[in-house]
């Protein structure tokens, strides 16, 4: 499992990237029962920026269009620099 932003990790099974929020268990940690499933690496991650930005809005940690666009831009930032600064492509 992978760490992408905040508390929402990213696992893939046989044929989708899952994205959620992960609960620890003893072995190891597993994604809660909100997991989304994407065909693609890049929707999975720029949704998941997008799903950070709603809950960080939710929590009144963003109030205005121009902190939620910072705040997205920060979240796309961290993405970016935990791929080593390299942009993923995005189809669609």
């Amino acid at each position: 499992m992978i760490k992408l932003i905040r508390d929402y990790y990213l696992a893939v099974n046989g044929s989708s990237y899952i994205c959620g929020k992960a609960a620890s268990s003893r072995a190891e940690r597993l994604l809660r029962g909100s997991e989304r499933y994407y065909t693609s690496l890049s929707h999975a991650v720029a949704s998941t920026a997008e799903i950070a930005l709603r809950d960080a809005i939710a929590a009144g940690e963003v109030q205005t269009l121009r902190e939620a666009v910072e705040e997205l831009r920060r979240l796309r930032n961290e993405i970016l620099t935990a791929v080593g600064g390299k942009e993923v492509e995005q189809n669609g």
